[in-house]
């Protein structure tokens, strides 16, 4: 299949598909005789198995340390498992700094009469009266 059509089955577009091939997250794709990308099934999976980590919070540099890791077999399991800990460690320092925005922007809310709409007001002015 073409870059065009195996975009369209994965939602992934052409330009993030060569970008996988140039990390090398993906093998290297078969060509025609004329240069054109020859996508298999295969490549479907492995698209697939890419967006399942990032979807996980994976960075595409820790996918790439991933897979080199995996590609060097079972002795590397524990490495491959670190990396995913890893991962999850990020995620859980996003979700925590996310927690506390959403908590400054309850304070805003809830103090919004007495605190931020004041500030707001006098930062403004100032700004319009200059």
């Amino acid at each position: 299949m073409t870059i065009k059509e195996i975009a369209a089955r994965t939602g992934v577009s052409a330009d993030t598909l060569r970008y996988y091939e140039r990390m090398g997250i993906i093998p290297a794709v078969p060509r025609t005789s004329g240069g054109v990308r020859n996508y298999d099934e295969n490549f479907v999976e492995w698209v697939a198995f890419i967006q399942t980590l990032k979807g996980a919070g994976m960075s595409l540099e820790a996918i790439a340390d991933y897979i080199n890791l995996a590609k060097l077999g079972e002795q590397t399991c524990q490495q491959r498992k670190k990396i995913l800990a890893q991962a999850r460690d990020v995620l859980l320092q996003k979700i925590e700094a996310l927690q506390n925005m959403a908590r400054l922007a309850d304070y805003q809310l809830m103090s919004y009469d007495t605190v931020l709409r004041p500030r707001t007001d006098s930062l403004v002015g100032a700004f319009t009266s200059a």
